[in-house]
């Protein structure tokens, strides 16, 4: 049957790789949820976790991507479908046929991952028989996944064909790079939906991480000035910096750019930070006014952000959460 196939990973950390060989099956946790065999469709799935007491209190978002990941396993996969799994200690993957419906064995399963698929396992791959591309999909950090779209690779692998590197492989963009840009995006959503005045007060914190002395203003007093700074606590040293700070989606024109420009004095420079970017005659304004302003962008900001992001106070840390991941600069060089 093949015609699709499935990624089922071995628990959170690769400890149930030797259970699901030596059983002959793949299983998932989600225990609260109960049985599913009664499940019909996702949005019937998802309402099963909205219901379910240990599950109701998750985000949308990681109750639609749970939902799916056990719709998949439940609903979708079939017998005759091929079922994968990964052995981190071997790096190779476990492939095999699904050779039962879904099952629900609460008291015959591994401990905590009571959903069952019996599976015939055929053979196992090492990772490196794959095409980068494939080896990418496979890489997902989800549990269940399909692999519809590296079918016909894996099913060659299996043959005995060695896969060739196609040109799209070849141009693929780097991991390192792939990762930094979503990454960027991804903190960009979170600045997006961000209430106004805190992205101010966070814009002043990431200043103090810099090694200024920043707070933000009293906003009915202002005059379009958020934030102001200075080397020193009493501000007796130069130079004296005014920000404006605009969350928006769109660009900053130049009518804004000179209002602001007209809060500087003479000894005064100014900050102009704008998620939306700026207009050319906004950019000119600024070039005009003696060199005295410095626009920041989305994403120059944002690279403020991670380079002082250990230096900013933990309540700002808080509101964009990050953490720091390795990973490998650059990808592995492709076989001759």
């Amino acid at each position: 049957m093949t015609e699709r196939a499935f990624m089922v990973r071995a628990g959170n950390d690769n400890e149930l790789v030797e259970e699901f060989k030596s059983r002959s099956l793949v299983a998932v946790g989600w225990e609260e949820l109960g049985d599913v065999s009664d499940v019909r469709s996702y949005e019937e799935m998802k309402a099963r976790f909205n219901s379910t007491d240990e599950y109701s209190e998750h985000n949308s978002r990681r109750i639609a991507q749970n939902a799916g990941q056990v719709n998949r396993f439940a609903l979708e996969m079939e017998e005759g479908h091929l079922v994968l799994s990964y052995d981190k200690t071997e790096r190779e993957y476990l492939i095999g046929e699904v050779t039962s419906g879904y099952e629900w064995e609460p008291s015959d399963h591994p401990p905590g991952y009571p959903h069952v698929r019996r599976v015939e396992w055929e053979d196992t791959v090492s990772r490196d028989e794959f095409t980068t591309s494939t080896k990418n999909t496979l890489g997902s950090t989800l549990t269940v996944f399909s692999l519809d779209d590296c079918v016909d690779e894996i099913t060659g692998v299996l043959s005995g064909e060695t896969p060739e590197e196609s040109e799209d492989d070849e141009d693929t963009v780097p991991f390192v790079d792939e990762v930094e840009n979503q990454a960027d995006e991804l903190i960009s959503d979170i600045l997006a939906n961000m209430d106004p005045f805190v992205f101010e007060e966070l814009v002043a914190a990431v200043l103090r991480a810099m090694g200024y002395h920043a707070k933000k203003t009293q906003d009915s007093q202002d005059k379009g000035v958020d934030v102001i700074a200075s080397p020193d606590s009493l501000e007796f040293e130069s130079p004296y910096i005014k920000a404006q700070v605009k969350r928006v989606q769109s660009k900053v024109g130049s009518s804004d750019m000179r209002e602001f420009t007209g809060t500087l004095n003479n000894d005064e420079r100014g900050l102009f930070v704008s998620t939306g970017g700026y207009t050319t005659g906004a950019e000119d304004a600024a070039r005009n006014n003696e060199q005295r302003v410095t626009l920041i962008d989305r994403d120059k900001f944002i690279d403020l952000l991670i380079e002082h992001y250990d230096d900013l106070e933990p309540e700002y840390q808080a509101t964009v959460p990050l953490k720091a991941v390795y990973i490998p600069s650059q990808d592995p060089p492709l076989e001759e």
